[in-house]
């Protein structure tokens, strides 16, 4: 790597000069700060420097680097290959340099299908950085209705599938949901809604640990404009009724992964402890029965979801 941190602050060329926290560095680099963390601690990609505080700061060189090794791994290069390698090198491989103010440069987006396989690789090759870094790709290429029924829902299953069928371990669909996990908080994170949007608390039904499903509806109705109450799962009806009252919410939603039928009991004493005004959605495997809570929404896909979402508010 480039020895390009010699001498004191004073002797330093301006782009030399650590200034730049890491929220920044990740805007201005098109990576997130948790890829930014992983190839620092796992590949010494960068080395920043730290405030008293022990917050890390970048400089514009470090923020050029971090945008080339994104643009060499988008073009298929791996980034443990690469995170040491000299500027020079780095520009060889983009095929160009990268002028100050331009570090966002255009995706290069992949199919849909390839970046469920590149996915896949780095949770069988147990790549942190590397799975983090293709769902950092799959966010910039994929709308969000198509980024979950599309991508992150379609790899979970997949994962699932493979863990069945013994090609894979439950090692690698933990660490998987961990990183997902991860992913989508950050995702619900970076939302934001106006202070009279219309509100919706999110839980899984009691019992319920897998929480994906959840948060990707939470992170779906956060950016059509909702305020979203997210607690986590197996909330019990009742704290969730209290939730729903206290923050006056338009709509509660339920997922379940797998036991639909002891769904259902909950979202009955739900619409009992909530009275009929909010809307109640369960999303995850179908209820068994034919008549199913009054009120009940239904959607078989976060797009169909959104579009009711929508419907609602405008009602």
């Amino acid at each position: 790597m480039d020895d390009h941190k010699q001498g004191g602050l004073a002797t330093r060329l301006p782009t030399e000069v650590p200034r730049c926290p890491i929220n920044v560095a990740a805007r201005r680099s098109g990576l997130s700060a948790h890829v930014i963390r992983a190839w620092e601690r796992r590949y010494s990609a960068i080395t920043p420097e730290r405030t008293s505080k022990s917050r890390r700061l970048y400089s514009d060189w470090e923020v050029r680097r971090l945008v080339l090794l994104r643009q060499a791994v988008e073009l298929g290069h791996r980034i443990g290959e690469i995170a040491r390698l000299p500027m020079e090198e780095l520009r060889a491989l983009v095929g160009r340099d990268t002028l100050p103010g331009v570090e966002a440069s255009p995706r290069i987006p992949l199919p849909r299908a390839r970046l469920v396989e590149v996915t896949l690789d780095a949770a069988r090759a147990l790549d942190g950085a590397g799975f983090a870094q293709a769902l950092l790709q799959a966010t910039r290429t994929l709308s969000v209705p198509e980024l979950f029924d599309e991508f992150v829902g379609v790899l979970a299953a997949e994962i699932a599938a493979q863990v069945r069928s013994g090609k894979l371990r439950l090692a690698h669909q933990r660490f998987a949901a961990a990183y997902l996990r991860s992913y989508l908080g950050d995702l619900l994170a970076s939302c934001g809604a106006a202070p009279w949007s219309s509100s919706v608390v999110v839980s899984t039904a009691p019992g319920e640990l897998q929480e994906l499903g959840a948060m990707m509806a939470a992170v779906t109705a956060s950016r059509a404009g909702w305020d979203v109450i997210y607690v986590g799962p197996s909330m019990p009806i009742d704290e969730l009724a209290f939730i729903a009252q206290q923050r006056n919410a338009n709509a509660v939603l339920l997922s379940s992964a797998s036991d639909a039928a002891a769904c259902e009991p909950a979202l009955a004493k739900l619409r009992g402890a909530i009275g009929a005004e909010p809307t109640i959605f369960h999303i995850g495997a179908a209820l068994p029965s034919a008549q199913p809570p009054a009120g009940l929404m239904q959607p078989a896909s976060l797009l169909e979801f959104s579009q009711q979402l929508e419907a609602i508010r405008r009602s």
